[in-house]
């Protein structure tokens, strides 16, 4: 027991026997249940504006000294100590407890006076009930501070994000000293700068604890400081397989599937991008490049002859006002009958004849296409013959004179109609038959390695990358590691290295140096069919929840929240 459990206590006297506020019930024994499993005696309830009072004192009459557990009815002083406890329907609950202090009539104890203890429901020197602290722990290990310190004082708990996170680092992670098989993974601090590793007990599935780093010293350390270790599940690394070797006692070294199978899959797509060119080659040598690049087809040009303008809408409307005019109409009654500007009919009939409309779309540069052909054959420029047909008597731009030489190009003849779109010269077209990227290419080898269905495409892919011997022998590796590694047969990972021990290809040399660098390990997986997925789970959680911590997820803090997750939940 500590030297000083009371240290720093404030004697205060206030009577329970409070006038101020209103009472809601006294002595009321369904209240009482609320502590049952402590010594507490609810003596008066009161409601004081959102908060919900409980004035509560010992049912014992004795205390019992801490130091050396004798008995005492000598009381010395009393004092109230203000808890809070769970809200009730929103409304904050303060329990005033009245403390009293006795005296240790014990003549050996090195103590004269001690403050009693009111069960396992009120811990010393807290603020908080043992649930209200509970609660709030739970919910600070699920989500960060300050939404949950939010979250808290509109259930009428207040309680800021600082105090919570205070409340978390008290906890004490347990020492999984009897732990026996482990799965160990890194993961990343800031990518590429840092990084940190994660241990996970393999049979009970939770982490148990996180290293700073994912240096062999620190594993090594840790590995030391639990001897009972006899089976460790890990990724290729070879830090963490240094560390193994260093310890000096016999420990089982389980390579993960999931990695074996990555390492492989990334040495057969390198392979495939370094003779990407001859799979493209062989492909094209199939087929005939001059059948293959088509021209889009021209359209069949018909001879459009000019067409008479349509009588316009301005055209008929001073006809009219010329018929209306010699009947007799004056302008005005023109203008109400056929519901035109007085302006307007007054105009037309000071007219004898309707002048002509310019339009920019209608011009005569169909008569001089003869003209305008010999003249580009013989190197004329367009603007030097849009200039001499001006001089010969046309008007029109230069836009519409070039619009005008894009339709006499595309083969037609004579009046160019105002609906006319010129034709747009197309790409080519490759009709060639569509090469499968790299990444497709992969994709359908691995679904093939793993006896996957593929459609007759894939298929037809597969025969035709076989024709090639560098794939043909690294496929044929592949396709038995799996088989192997998905096994049960140790025996057959020597052979399998024999086999292809003496191959050309440089790719497939590598993955053979690192399967006989990691034979062990590698069968040992084939052996004990254990995976280190669940700590590549743990991973992802690890991630998702350092990053909710907006920058304060600290390794210590970081590990509270990962490890005391599976104590206080499970």
């Amino acid at each position: 027991m500590p030297d000083k459990p009371n240290i720093n206590k404030v004697t205060i006297k206030p009577s329970l026997n409070n006038n101020d506020g209103s009472t809601i019930f006294n002595k009321d024994n369904s209240l009482a249940s609320i502590y049952q499993s402590s010594d507490i005696a609810i003596e008066d309830v009161r409601h004081d504006g959102n908060a919900i009072i409980l004035y509560s004192k010992s049912s014992k009459s004795s205390g019992t000294c801490p130091y050396c557990g004798n008995e005492s009815h000598h009381v010395h002083s009393r004092y109230i100590r203000k808890i809070n406890d769970l809200s009730i329907l929103g409304k904050e609950v303060v329990l005033f407890f009245e403390s009293r202090k006795f005296f240790c009539k014990n003549e050996d104890c090195h103590k004269t006076t001690f403050a009693e203890q009111p069960g396992n429901e009120i811990f010393r020197y807290r603020r908080r009930t043992r649930r209200l602290e509970l609660t709030v722990i739970r919910n600070g290990l699920l989500m960060p501070s300050i939404p949950i310190s939010k979250l808290l004082s509109y259930c009428g708990v207040t309680l800021s994000s600082s105090t919570l996170l205070r409340c978390l680092h008290r906890l004490c992670p347990p020492d999984y000293k009897r732990i026996a098989r482990i799965g160990v993974d890194d993961w990343a601090w800031r990518k590429g700068v840092s990084y940190g590793t994660i241990v996970i007990d393999l049979l009970n599935r939770h982490p148990i604890d996180l290293l700073p780093d994912r240096e062999e010293k620190s594993f090594r350390d840790w590995m030391e400081a639990h001897q009972q270790v006899n089976l460790v599940s890990r990724d290729r690394s070879t830090a963490y397989s240094s560390a193994i070797a260093s310890i000096g006692r016999p420990i089982v070294e389980v390579a993960d599937k999931f990695h074996l199978i990555k390492n492989m899959q990334e040495h057969m797509a390198r392979l495939i991008s370094e003779h990407y060119a001859d799979y493209c080659n062989k492909i094209r040598k199939k087929e005939s490049r001059n059948d293959c690049l088509l021209q889009p087809k021209k359209p069949t040009i018909a001879n459009i002859h000019p067409k008479n303008a349509k009588e316009d809408s301005h055209m008929i409307k001073f006809k009219e006002v010329k018929e209306l005019q010699q009947k007799g109409f004056k302008p005005f009654a023109i203008s109400k009958k056929l519901g035109i500007a007085r302006q307007t009919a007054t105009k037309f009939c000071r007219m004898q004849e309707l002048p002509t409309r310019n339009s920019k779309q209608r011009n005569n540069y169909h008569l001089y296409d003869k003209y305008v052909e010999d003249g580009v054959k013989n190197g004329i420029a367009l603007k030097s013959l849009h200039v001499e047909i001006c001089k010969m008597g046309v008007k029109g731009s230069l836009t519409s004179f070039y619009d005008h030489y894009r339709y006499l190009s595309d083969g037609h003849r004579g009046f160019r109609p105002k609906c006319f779109k010129p034709n747009r010269k197309g790409k080519p077209i490759d009709e060639r038959g569509k090469l499968w990227s790299l990444k497709q290419i992969s994709v359908i080898i691995n679904k093939s390695i793993y006896q996957k269905k593929v459609n007759k495409p894939e298929e037809e892919l597969i025969e035709t990358l076989s024709e090639f011997y560098w794939f043909k022998q690294m496929y044929e590796a592949a396709k038995s590691f799996y088989c192997i590694i998905t096994g049960t047969e140790t025996d057959k990972l020597i052979r399998w290295m024999k086999e292809f021990w003496n191959t050309n290809l440089q790719t497939l040399k590598t993955f053979l140096l690192g399967i006989r660098k990691d034979y062990k390990a590698i069968k040992n997986t084939i052996k004990y069919n254990i995976t280190n997925g669940i700590t590549e789970g743990f991973v992802n959680k690890l991630k998702v929840v350092k990053r909710s911590m907006y920058g304060r997820a600290g390794l210590e803090l970081l590990k509270i929240k990962m490890v005391m997750e599976n104590v206080l939940f499970n």
